[in-house]
């Protein structure tokens, strides 16, 4: 599956290009603040130069920190610029501006040539800005654009945007008659944006947007009108058994709620039942994690009733739960946790609910709390459980794989040696029931900057021996070259009906769509809130912040750390 980076313009055309850009608003050279004109010198200076990237990121700090309109259109080429970390960079010093001593001058061309910019990624990418860096003055351009704009994801962002901003009413009803539109994550947004500011007033048209088309956008009504205690009961069944799971999915995140039309204790707890039992394991999974959000007494024999009926991932996220709302680890036995629960039901406290995490989770306990009676499974990867059915492992083979995987040694096997060996040993292991792919993200060090996703197999097969041969012999094959990417290629998986990944690398991220450790963090939870797939982190041969990364990655998506080579 390759992913190409954006197209870029001839010679002639780009001066063109840029031309036009300066009539939009970007400074003439000769009239720009000599700070400016440095910082966009060594942006095109270094254009053309994969190595020299990081001149690049701070000019754009440079530009933040100056402020004023004419840093700000000196930020508008990048979001057409190959290296595509660059545009998230640009949206940052955007915020940084609206923030310093020029921010109301920052804010005003934002909200005035941003806004009304002819590409859509500028729009959406000024949007995110001013909804980080802004308060509610500016209500009534976002409340213009909202009214005008069609492109989806130019709409997400601004209902993300107004979400943030507290004390709405300009934005009353304007966010209800985007309702209707066809992309299913910008109505989604919408959706929960509209009830936080139109409150009763949106009922009806969320009401009407459960018979939309898309299913993100029927997942955005039930989520919304339960947030706003409006979903009738004679609803529910309806979204259990809808085609999609997403629907079901926002219902179990919604258990929290407590509402008229599923009380707690009431009719909560059969709902919970079903959608734990449902057909779908994204539901199942969503279901786990909305019985943490509950947070109560009445979730623990559901659960427990649910793990011999489960295998593989669910049975250990199933387990995993119980784990952190009791504090208990008595493994998978059903009979274990009955028999711990009948003697201590009526005296058990959990104590106060932990704080929900950035995407809205419940986490669950760290894996070095909750190792006793861990599990049937005895297959490892570097010592990492591997529980799943259903796998996708993912090696970010930069250049720095190349390196000794002793700490401190310039001698002895690679980094890219271990991880062959190790998945050798880990592929004769695995059971042959066990669906799996092996990927690679390549982003060459080039000019332009060559992206590709490669896989072994080209979709996902059993674990047979002629399976496992091929994949080995893929492995084989593969470099260490080039740059790491993180974000998109889970991204792609995103389409795959893979329940776990496990992803390998020797550090943090340095090139892709979100490069930096809390924007990856913030954006891909949010891209897998319907997909529910576990991302397991294995890291090689590094610590400090690439294992504080890897370690907050795996949390935040319900997966497991794992440092290569310990226990």
């Amino acid at each position: 599956m390759p992913l190409r980076a954006p197209p870029l313009l001839p010679p002639a055309l780009t001066v063109v290009c840029l031309g036009l850009l300066v009539c939009l608003g970007a400074p003439a050279a000769h009239g720009a603040d000599p700070k400016v004109k440095s910082a966009i010198a060594m942006l095109e200076d270094n254009a053309r130069l994969p190595f020299e990237q990081d001149k690049r990121e701070r000019a754009i700090r440079d530009l933040g920190k100056i402020g004023g309109k004419e840093a700000a259109a000196a930020l508008l080429p990048v979001f057409s610029d190959p290296f595509v970390h660059l545009h998230d960079r640009a949206v940052s010093a955007w915020i940084t501006m609206l923030k310093g001593s020029q921010a109301a001058e920052t804010q005003t061309w934002l909200t005035g040539r941003g806004l009304t910019h002819r590409d859509p990624h500028v729009r959406a990418s000024v949007v995110a800005a001013l909804g980080a860096g802004s308060g509610t003055e500016i209500e009534g351009p976002l409340k213009a654009a909202i009214a005008k704009e069609k492109k989806a994801s130019v709409l997400v962002a601004l209902a993300r945007a107004v979400t943030r901003l507290r004390g709405t009413p300009e934005l009353g009803g304007v966010l209800l008659e985007k309702l209707k539109h066809k992309d299913g994550a910008a109505v989604l947004a919408l959706a929960l944006a509209a009830a936080e500011v139109d409150g009763k007033d949106a009922v009806k048209p969320l009401l009407a947007t459960l018979r939309h088309r898309a299913p993100l956008a029927r997942a955005g009504a039930v989520y919304a009108l339960q947030s706003l205690d409006a979903l009738p009961a004679k609803h529910i069944d309806s979204i259990c058994t809808d085609k999609d799971p997403a629907p079901a999915m926002a219902l179990a995140e919604s258990l929290e709620f407590r509402t008229q039309a599923l009380p707690w204790p009431g009719g909560g707890e059969a709902v919970l039942e079903r959608l734990l039992g449902h057909r779908i394991w994204r539901v199942r999974a969503a279901a786990v994690q909305g019985a943490l959000r509950l947070w109560d007494k009445q979730i623990v024999l559901p659960l427990v009733d649910r793990l011999p009926a489960e295998d593989g991932r669910l049975k250990d996220d199933v387990r995993r739960a119980l784990e952190t709302y009791t504090g208990k680890a008595l493994g998978s036995d059903p009979d274990l946790w009955r028999a711990w629960w009948t003697q201590n039901s009526s005296s058990f406290a959990a104590g106060e609910r932990p704080a929900k995490d950035g995407a809205g989770n419940i986490r669950f306990r760290p894996a070095s709390e909750s190792a006793k009676g861990g599990g049937s499974t005895t297959v490892a990867f570097f010592n990492l459980p591997l529980r799943s059915k259903r796998f996708a492992f993912i090696f970010d083979l930069s250049g720095s794989m190349r390196n000794a995987a002793a700490k401190g040694s310039d001698e002895g096997p690679t980094k890219l040696d271990l991880l062959k060996a190790e998945m050798r040993k880990t592929l004769e292991g695995l059971p042959s029931d066990t669906e799996f792919d092996l990927y690679v993200y390549r982003y060459w060090s080039k000019y332009p900057p060559a992206t590709k996703l490669t896989r072994a197999l080209g979709k996902m097969k059993p674990c047979t021996a002629k399976n496992i041969k091929q994949a080995l012999k893929w492995l084989d094959q593969q470099e260490a070259r080039g740059w790491g990417a993180f974000y998109e290629p889970l991204e792609a998986l995103l389409a795959d009906d893979v329940d776990s990944v496990v992803l390998l690398s020797d550090g943090r991220p340095s090139r892709g769509r979100y490069d930096r450790d809390e924007r990856i963090l913030a954006e891909f939870p949010r891209a897998n809130r319907f997909k529910r797939m576990a991302v397991n982190t294995v890291l090689v041969g590094t610590k400090g912040a690439d294992r504080k990364f890897m370690q907050e990655l795996a949390a935040a998506t319900g997966g497991r750390f794992q440092e290569a080579g310990t226990k």
